[in-house]
C-alpha cells in the first residue's frame, strides 16, 4: 500500500473515531446538562477537569514517545509498551493520593469531593487505555483504536442515558464511566497482547532513568497544556460556583467538539513526518504546508458559523437554561481556529524533535493563561476566562510559527489566506442575513456557499485535487 494510502486509510480509521467520540460525548454532556441542570452539569465538568490537572503527571510524554520511537523501529515496542503500562501502574497511588489532599485542601462539600474521586479513577484508567491506542498508532494500524474507542464510548452513552432517565445522579454516572474505562483497558489488553507485544509485568525503574531525558519535554508539553486548558473551569468553580461553570462549559464542549479534527489529521501523519525528517526534509516542509493549508481551510468557516449561530447553538443543545452560554461561545468559537492552526505546528516540532523549545513555548503560555484567569475571571467571570483561553492561543500560535520558521520549517501564510476568507466572509453574510432559516438548512446551504466559492476562487490548486484523488483512488 502506497504511503498516500496508507495515511488517507488511517485517517479514515481515526476520523471515524474521532466523530463518534466527539459527538457521543457531546450528547451525554448535553443529557447531564439538560435532565441535572446547570449547576450539577457545573459540578459534572469540574469532576472532569481537576483530576486531570494531577494524573496529567502520569505521562510524562511517554505516549507520544511510544509513538515516535516505535515508528522508527518495531523492536522497541516491548521494552516502550511494557516499561510505560508499569509506570504508570506504579505512580497512580501517589498521584491520587495527592488528588485527595488537594480536593480537601479546597473545601468543596463532600458530594463534590466523592464525584472528583470516581473521575480521577475513570481518568486513570484512561491513561492504561491510551497506552494501548498509541501502540496501534505506532504501527499504522488505526482500525483497532476505531473499534475500541467506538465501541466504549457507545456503551457509556447507552448506560449513561439510562441512569440520568432513571433518575440517578452524578455518583451512578461516574460509576458507569469508571466501568467502561475498564472494559476499554481490557479490550485493549487482549488486541495488544495478541497482534502486537505480550504485556509483562515488571520494575520500570531501569528504562525510566534511561529515557526521562528525553521523555519529560515532551511530558511537560502536555502539562502545561492541560493546565491552560483544564484551569478556567477550575478556578470558575472555586471563584464563581457550579451555575458560572456549567454556562462557560457548556459553550466549550461545543467548540472541544470539533478539537478532534486536527488532533486525527495530525496524528496519522506523525509516523511518517517522523520518517521524514530522518529521509527527506523536503517531503516533510511539504506536508507541514499542506496540512496548514488543509487545517486553515477548515477551521476558518467552523468559527465564522459558530459566532455567527451561537444562540442557535447553545439553545439547541442545552436549552434556555444556558442562555448566558451564548456570549462566552461567541468569544470561544475562534479558538476553533486556533487550534486548528497550533496543533499543526506542534505536531511538527514533535516530528523534528524540538520538544524542548515546545516546552518553553508552552510554559510561557500557561504561565500567561493562568495570570490572565487570576485577573480577568474576579471581573469578568467566565467571559473572561473565555478571553484569557483566546488571547494565550493566539501567542502560542505565533510563537510555534516563529520557532518552526527558525528551523526552516515555514508556511506562505499570505498565499492560502484570501480565499478562504472571501469565502467566509460571503458565507458569513448569508447566515446573518437570512437567520430566520432553519439552523439546519442554514448550515447546509453555508457548507455549499463557502466550498463553491472556495473552488472558484483557486483556494484549491492542481496539486490538492491530484492529491484528493491519490487518496481515494485503489491501488
Amino acid at each position: 500500500m502506497s504511503g498516500v494510502r496508507k495515511i488517507g486509510k488511517n485517517t479514515l480509521y481515526l476520523m471515524i473515531s474521532s466523530i463518534v467520540f466527539s459527538v457521543i460525548s457531546l450528547i451525554l454532556s448535553i443529557l447531564v446538562g439538560r435532565i441535572l441542570g446547570d449547576v450539577a452539569f457545573g459540578k459534572y465538568t469540574f469532576a472532569n477537569a481537576f483530576p486531570q490537572l494531577l494524573t496529567v503527571f502520569l505521562d510524562l510524554g511517554y505516549a507520544t514517545l511510544l509513538i515516535r520511537e516505535v515508528s522508527r523501529e518495531k523492536l522497541m515496542s516491548d521494552k516502550y509498551i511494557n516499561n510505560i503500562l508499569n509506570f504508570r501502574f506504579f505512580l497512580f497511588p501517589l498521584i491520587f493520593f495527592v488528588l485527595f489532599i488537594a480536593i480537601n485542601i479546597m473545601g468543596y462539600p463532600e458530594s463534590t469531593k466523592n464525584i472528583v474521586y470516581l473521575f480521577g479513577i475513570f481518568v486513570f484508567l484512561r491513561t492504561l487505555s491510551n497506552i494501548f491506542l498509541v501502540t496501534f498508532r505506532a504501527y499504522e494500524k488505526m482500525e483497532y483504536e476505531a473499534l475500541i474507542v467506538i465501541f466504549t464510548i457507545t456503551l457509556r452513552l447507552s448506560l449513561g442515558s439510562i441512569i440520568l432517565f432513571l433518575g440517578y445522579g452524578l455518583i451512578e454516572l461516574g460509576l458507569i464511566f469508571i466501568f467502561t474505562a475498564f472494559v476499554e483497558f481490557i479490550i485493549g489488553l487482549i488486541i495488544c497482547s495478541s497482534k502486537f507485544v505480550k504485556v509483562k509485568f515488571r520494575i520500570p525503574f531501569s528504562f525510566i532513568r534511561k529515557t526521562i531525558k528525553i521523555a519529560f519535554p515532551l511530558g511537560m508539553l502536555n502539562i502545561f497544556g492541560i493546565i491552560y486548558v483544564r484551569i478556567d473551569t477550575v478556578m470558575l468553580s472555586f471563584l464563581k460556583g457550579d451555575a458560572v461553570v456549567g454556562w462557560y462549559n457548556a459553550a466549550y464542549n461545543l467548540v472541544l467538539g470539533f478539537q478532534f479534527i486536527p488532533h486525527l489529521f495530525m496524528n496519522a501523519l506523525l509516523p511518517s513526518m517522523s520518517l521524514y525528517y530522518i529521509s527527506s526534509r523536503e517531503s516533510l516542509q511539504k506536508t507541514f504546508e499542506k496540512s496548514f493549508k488543509y487545517l486553515f481551510i477548515l477551521g476558518l468557516p467552523i468559527s465564522v458559523g459558530l459566532f455567527v449561530l451561537a444562540d442557535k447553538f447553545a439553545i439547541l443543545f442545552y436549552g434556555t437554561d444556558f442562555i448566558n452560554s451564548v456570549s462566552a461561545l461567541r468569544i470561544l468559537a475562534w479558538d476553533v481556529l486556533l487550534f486548528f492552526l497550533y496543533t499543526c505546528n506542534g505536531f511538527v516540532l514533535i516530528s523534528t524533535d524540538r520538544q524542548n523549545q515546545m516546552v518553553a513555548a508552552i510554559a510561557f503560555t500557561a504561565i500567561l493563561n493562568f495570570t490572565l484567569n487570576l485577573f480577568l475571571i474576579p471581573y469578568y467571570s467566565y467571559i473572561g476566562a473565555g478571553i484569557a483561553t483566546l488571547a494565550t492561543e493566539v501567542v502560542l500560535l505565533i510563537v510555534y510559527l516563529y520557532i518552526n520558521n527558525k528551523n526552516s520549517f515555514n508556511v506562505n501564510i499570505k498565499k492560502i489566506l484570501l480565499p478562504p476568507i472571501v469565502s467566509c466572509f460571503i458565507m458569513g453574510i448569508f447566515l446573518y442575513k437570512f437567520s430566520e432559516i432553519h439552523l439546519f438548512i442554514q448550515v447546509f446551504v453555508s457548507i455549499i456557499i463557502y466550498f463553491a466559492l472556495l473552488i472558484i476562487l483557486k483556494g484549491f490548486t492542481k496539486d490538492d485535487f491530484s492529491l484528493f484523488k491519490k487518496l481515494i483512488k485503489k491501488h
